[in-house]
């Protein structure tokens, strides 16, 4: 009897050591499935943060475009009014705000790209 007592008390301690590690497998995966839903939760809002900043540049590329056709609408009066100086500063605006219209404008278009990726 000894020997059967033995034995069971060895096997009763072999199961239990399986269903501790089990259980903390199972733990493993409940963490790994929170700490995902809670960075998968983050990027809902960051995604509505960079959607905005694309707009945003959308309509400051839109406003240097009125800013671009004003100074040449500018241009001209001053060439008819012989102004040299006001010419020479109208082609100066009108450029840099054709430049940064255009730059924005591309970036506007990635950011908002790689917002949908998200």
């Amino acid at each position: 009897m000894n020997t059967k007592n033995r034995v069971f008390k060895k096997l009763a301690q072999a199961e239990k050591t399986e269903l501790a590690t089990q259980k903390v497998e199972l733990g493993a995966i409940d963490d790994l499935r929170d700490n995902y839903q809670s960075a998968a939760s983050k990027a809902v809002p960051l995604k509505r943060i960079i959607q905005k900043a694309s707009n945003d540049l959308l309509k400051i590329s839109d406003d240097l475009d009125k800013v671009q056709s004003d100074a040449k609408k500018l241009e001209q009066m001053a060439k008819e009014l012989g102004a040299p100086n006001i010419v020479k500063s109208s082609q100066s605006l009108s450029s840099s705000a054709k430049s940064l219209s255009n730059s924005w404008g591309k970036s506007a278009l990635k950011i908002s790209a790689a917002a949908k990726e998200i």
